[in-house]
């Protein structure tokens, strides 16, 4: 068993074995390591999703030769969800025994226990490969690397300030790096506690909400800034789109459900929705959007997701692109509709 931070440390010498098992809560850690994948082997790497994966998808990834016979990198996020579906580990065995040119890694997103890796299905993940651990670091050494970049960037930090930031984060360096960058283009070479409570809004689950609330109003700039701005902050692209499917798919299944005759309330009810700031949310996004609309967009965001899964597009550019191009769509439409 090795660290993510030793095994990312000499992996440019290192002989990668074909399938790899990552498990740890760190996704700060799990993230720079796949970045450095990336610029490694370039666009040789593809992040695919357990969770969205069968194992004969999983079996055709790992056992199909690379386009023009390049080496691919595979990294699967929540491979849990793939590997608990598992019931034939023969088989599993089999494909993971018969994987040669490729690298694959699986990432669960938890801490697994000695006993849960001498069990199946990650015994056998453990026999043919590394195991990788990304355990969180203490805050000793997360207070250490905020402290650093910002005295780096020439910016000195109250300590009582230091600690708000880590709270209030919870120590995550996930999202520390977003706050850290938006202190350090604040401008401010001192910073005390209230300049950092003025600063650090870190609750990223809120923020792409908005996200997704401006996008629905047709607040386009407004979108675009949150969009980038989310995307810096560390949240990956496809967590992003899935957010967006599936409220999507709630607003437009309550449009149908009121138009069947449903009260209001009973249709967000019956999609789940039920609690403030996100009933208020749907209300206005409901009445801002008709059915029409709402089926022109599942049918973009369909063709954004073939984009990303079958022609490999840039999940973060697609994303951006496909905000750009919806507002040309309704801008058009509007300028239509003035003529």
């Amino acid at each position: 068993m090795i660290t993510i931070r030793e095994y990312q440390k000499d992996i440019e010498k290192r002989t990668i074995k074909p399938v790899n098992l990552i498990h740890g809560e760190d996704e700060y850690l799990v993230k720079t390591f796949l970045d450095k994948l990336k610029e490694l082997y370039k666009s040789s790497v593809r992040v695919l999703w357990g969770d969205e994966l069968t194992l004969e998808d999983f079996e055709r990834l790992v056992l199909t030769g690379g386009m023009f016979g390049r080496e691919e990198v595979l990294f699967f996020y929540r491979a849990s969800e793939l590997l608990k579906g598992v019931k034939d580990y023969k088989r599993l065995a089999s494909i993971l025994g018969r994987v040669r040119s490729k690298k694959a890694f699986l990432y669960v997103e938890t801490k697994l226990k000695e006993k849960e890796l001498q069990a199946e299905p990650y015994s056998t993940l453990s026999r043919l490969g590394d195991v990788i651990t990304a355990d969180r670091m203490d805050r000793r050494r997360v207070r250490e690397m905020v402290k650093n970049k910002l005295t780096k960037n020439g910016i000195s930090i109250e300590e009582k300030a230091l600690d708000y930031m880590l709270d209030v984060t919870s120590n995550n360096l996930m999202i520390l790096r977003g706050e850290t960058d938006k202190i350090i283009l604040y401008g401010k070479s001192e910073l005390g506690l209230e300049d950092v409570k003025d600063i650090v809004f870190p609750n990223v689950e809120l923020n792409v909400f908005d996200l997704w609330e401006s996008f629905l109003l047709k607040e386009y700039e407004k979108t675009l800034n949150a969009l980038r701005a989310i995307l810096q902050e560390g949240m990956h692209p496809l967590q992003v789109f899935g957010f967006f499917v599936n409220n999507c798919i709630k607003l437009y299944t309550a449009k149908l459900l009121v138009e069947e005759g449903k009260s209001l309330q009973e249709a967000l009810s019956l999609v789940d929705v039920k609690k403030q700031p996100q009933l208020h949310t749907f209300k206005v996004c409901l009445e801002k959007n008709s059915r029409q609309e709402l089926e022109v967009l599942l049918g973009k965001l369909q063709r954004l997701d073939w984009s990303i899964k079958v022609f490999y597009s840039d999940p973060a550019q697609a994303l951006e692109d496909f905000v750009i191009e919806y507002i040309i769509h309704e801008k058009g439409s509007y300028n239509k509709a003035d003529a």
